[in-house]
Order: structure tokens, then sequence, then C-alpha cells
């Protein structure tokens, strides 16, 4: 197995119900065992703030924050690898709670550009209690459990998303306003188009990689083997036609569908209305049917 990077020292501060923490760590896995309260998923949000996003619970930086602290938090670790050792930091002054941009991150002393500059040196997937339902609940749920395993190999996924969905946002703030500007509209389905197919091509990609190490796996082990796609149109074309013929396409669909998305209020075609579909391979049935072991 390829060497790892592994954190080998984690410090907090004003984080949660931590005033003042610092634990080292050595390779491998690791368990965090306690009483029920006394902070040990705490101690795995502090691990999921080490990427871009909210965190394992996308939780308001001001609940983060200790109580009775100062309205900030912040944590450091050391991590240890075949590239020598890295230092990150990242956190909010106190009362500096407004969104992803108020989080500072800072690596081997200096300011980050953004909090994706992390993923240059970690990259952090999650799975959680929580998640128990990721099959039985809403599409939107699977797009982001997917989009983070992408973040693992495609560290400019993230901000294609970012774009795409502001983009997405000025187009359906046009309709909702009955804009008939059509040179703004060209400009943001441009973009919708360039930023969609690349996410689209993304994640068909990281489906392709999950499904042939599935393959791989004999059929024996304790886990059932599950076939797995993608539903969705932008999915479906890009894995026939060139990306540059899936683009121009949609964007042609998003012009003509203008008065339709209108009339929704919203954007009815792109990725964001794509979703991970699993099956239970030797039973050939949908994950969500699957009891919840399976699943």
């Amino acid at each position: 197995m390829p060497a790892q990077n592994h954190i080998s020292k984690l410090t907090l501060t004003n984080f949660r119900n931590y005033a003042a923490l610092t634990i080292d760590l050595a390779p491998g896995a690791v368990v965090f065992s306690g009483d029920n309260g006394a902070g040990k998923t705490n101690l795995l949000e502090a691990i999921s703030f080490l990427t871009p996003g909210r965190g394992l619970r996308r939780a308001p930086y001001a609940d983060v924050a200790r109580e009775g602290g100062d309205g900030g938090f912040a944590l450091h670790a050391r991590l240890d690898g075949p590239d020598g050792q890295v230092e990150i930091g990242t956190g909010i002054s106190g009362g500096d709670t407004a969104g992803e941009g108020g989080r500072r991150v800072r690596i081997n002393g200096a300011s980050a550009r953004s909090a994706e500059d992390m993923l240059e040196w970690l990259r952090v997937v999650w799975l959680t209690p929580a998640m128990d339902a990721l099959f039985t609940g809403p599409a939107a749920d699977r797009r982001r459990f997917l989009d983070r395993l992408v973040l693992a190999i495609d560290p400019g996924h993230g901000q294609r998303a970012i774009d795409y969905e502001k983009a997405m946002r000025g187009r359906n703030r046009l309709l909702t306003e009955s804009s008939r500007d059509d040179r703004w509209f060209d400009a943001i389905e441009t973009q919708m188009a360039e930023t969609g197919v690349a996410i689209a091509a993304a994640r068909a990609e990281m489906v392709r990689l999950l499904a042939a190490m599935i393959d791989r796996l004999p059929d024996t082990g304790p886990f059932p083997q599950a076939d797995i796609g993608l539903s969705g149109e932008l999915e479906a074309e890009i894995a026939v036609a060139p990306a540059v013929d899936v683009e121009e396409r949609f964007r042609r669909t998003l012009a003509e569908g203008r008065e339709r998305d209108r009339a929704a209020g919203r954007t009815l075609d792109g990725p964001h209305r794509s979703d991970l579909v699993v099956r239970h391979r030797p039973k050939a049935m949908p994950a969500e049917r699957c009891s919840t072991g399976e699943q």
C-alpha cells in the first residue's frame, strides 16, 4: 500500500465543548471511546473541517464555537506523510461567522487563498450514523456524498460546483423577475453548460472507479456487491458523446426551456437533478428497498 498522510497531532481551541485540547495520534486506525456527550463526535467534526465545506454536521459556525467563548474557534493539525510534515490551521475570529468565506485557513504559517488549498495535502471522507438514510433520503444527499468522494481525486470539483450553483441562482433570479434579456440568459447558460458538463463527467468517472473496485471484491465477502450508476441526462450523454457536443446540447436545452422554467420558477435541467443509483447485486434490488444492515 502506498504511503499516506496521517494526522499526527490535533489541537482545538474553543471548539464545541473543548476550551483547549491537544492530542497526539499514531498512523493507522484510531478509535475514540468515552461517555455519551464527552465530545467524541466533536473530534471527528474537527477533522472534517480540514477540508472545504461546513464539516460533517454542516452546522453554522456560531454553533461550532464553544459556548462561553469569544465566538470564534480554531483548530490546528500536523500531518506527516511521504512528502514530509505540514501544518494546517483553520478557524474563525469572534463574531466572524458569515458562511464559508468567514473561515480562515493557514498552511505552514502562510494564509491560504481558500479552503480548497487544504485538498493539496489531505482528503477527508466520512460515513456517520446520521447518514444511514442515504439511500432512502432525497437525491440531494446522495449528490452531496458523491461530490465529497469526487473531491478526493479532483480538487477542482468543488469550485466547479460553486460556479454552477452561482450561475444557476442567477438564471433562476432572471426567471422569477420575468426578464427577457437574452444576452444575460445566453451568458449564464453558457457558464452552466461548461461547468455542468464538467461536474457530470467527474461524477461519472468516480462512479466508474467505484464500480471497478466493487467488481474486484470477492463474491464471498461480508458485504454484498452492488451495482452503481448515475441517473441524469448529462451523465447519460457524457458516456457516449464528446464533452463539447454535450455542452452545446445542454446550452440549447436551457435556452429552449426558459418559458417552461419560468413557469416553474426554477431550472429543471442539469446536474443538480441527477441521482446516484445503487442496487443490491445478488438480490437485484434497489438499495432503498434493502434492509438497514444491507444498506
